[in-house]
């Protein structure tokens, strides 16, 4: 029996791991398409806001970075070191880069708050509850903080804000139902390998 739950726990370890070079992957593609749709609205789109140099050198200097952490990912998982803490740090790494993201935007309702949907699907392939969790709740509370801030020192007209609330309350909604049901993916997974509770009764035994 113990031998078994050791064998289990090895399988969860492997796969956690493969999920996570499987979303450093998916990641570098990200930051590649992504990339390429800013620098098509750069040199293609006229007018963009906010003034054009900054907002790119902006995006620019967080592309690069967030290039980095992909590196270095790639690193650690090739080498088959892979820390319970890396899918926690490599999370809130996408999260810090997304808001940093916004904040050079200076848009409360910029569209690119759609990646935190990214960070939330991509929480449940690295098999940790715990993780889809924390992702969840750090997502949705950095979100609030960033409305404040926006509304408060970019000061929009009050119709505006008045307009704008309740589609912030239904983004706000969605992220913690997306949270919800990507920790019943895991929770799914846990009982795939570790057996259901309960059982059936087959029909002959009925």
């Amino acid at each position: 029996m113990l031998q078994d739950e050791r064998c289990k726990q090895d399988t969860f370890r492997i796969e956690s791991w493969a999920g996570e070079v499987r979303v450093n992957l998916l990641r570098l593609a990200g930051i590649v398409v992504f990339y390429a749709n800013h620098l098509c609205s750069v040199y293609l789109v006229a007018g963009a806001q906010p003034p054009l140099d900054y907002y790119h050198s902006a995006v620019t200097a967080i592309v690069v970075a967030w290039s980095t952490i992909v590196i270095a990912l790639h690193l650690c998982l090739s080498r088959r070191w892979a820390p319970w803490w890396l899918k926690y740090a490599a999370t809130f790494a996408d999260i810090l880069l997304i808001t940093c993201l916004l904040v050079v935007g200076r848009d409360p309702e910029s569209r690119i708050a759609i990646l935190f949907f990214l960070v939330i699907a991509a929480a449940p392939l690295r098999l940790s509850l715990r993780l889809v969790q924390s992702a969840t709740l750090a997502i949705m509370a950095v979100f609030m903080i960033f409305q404040t801030y926006a509304w408060w020192n970019w000061r929009p007209r009050a119709d505006d804000i008045g307009r704008a609330v309740p589609g912030q309350v239904l983004f706000l909604l969605a992220l913690g139902a997306a949270g919800l049901m990507a920790g019943q993916v895991v929770r799914q997974a846990q009982r795939i390998v570790h057996g259901y509770p309960v059982t059936v009764a087959k029909k002959e035994d009925a």
